[in-house]
């Protein structure tokens, strides 16, 4: 996991690694599930493109409320599947705010 991120609590994350799972199965069938874990690369071991990322991004927001900050995606540094789910957590807890 990158540094800076926060990582969620095990439940939080536990939800969002399903959400995001799922959103995948759902919507980007050309992702390689076989390979999801914690420590899945997300181009590398899951073959998710850029293009493929913003698209689960969007489709996390739209069908799961999950607050994404649009200016919060451009350079981020998300390489793992983990990755992406503390920066999840960050962004819930800082909309809560």
């Amino acid at each position: 996991m990158n540094r800076g991120m926060t990582p969620a609590t095990d439940s939080d994350a536990a939800r969002l690694r399903q959400a995001i799972a799922d959103t995948l199965a759902r919507h980007l069938p050309q992702a390689d599930l076989s390979r999801f874990a914690p420590e899945a690369r997300l181009n590398e071991d899951l073959a998710l493109d850029s293009i493929m990322l913003l698209q689960l991004l969007v489709h996390l927001e739209l069908e799961h409320g999950l607050a994404i900050p649009e200016e919060a995606v451009i350079g981020e540094e998300l390489r793992r599947v983990d990755d992406l789910v503390a920066r999840l957590g960050q962004w819930q807890r800082e909309a809560a705010l």
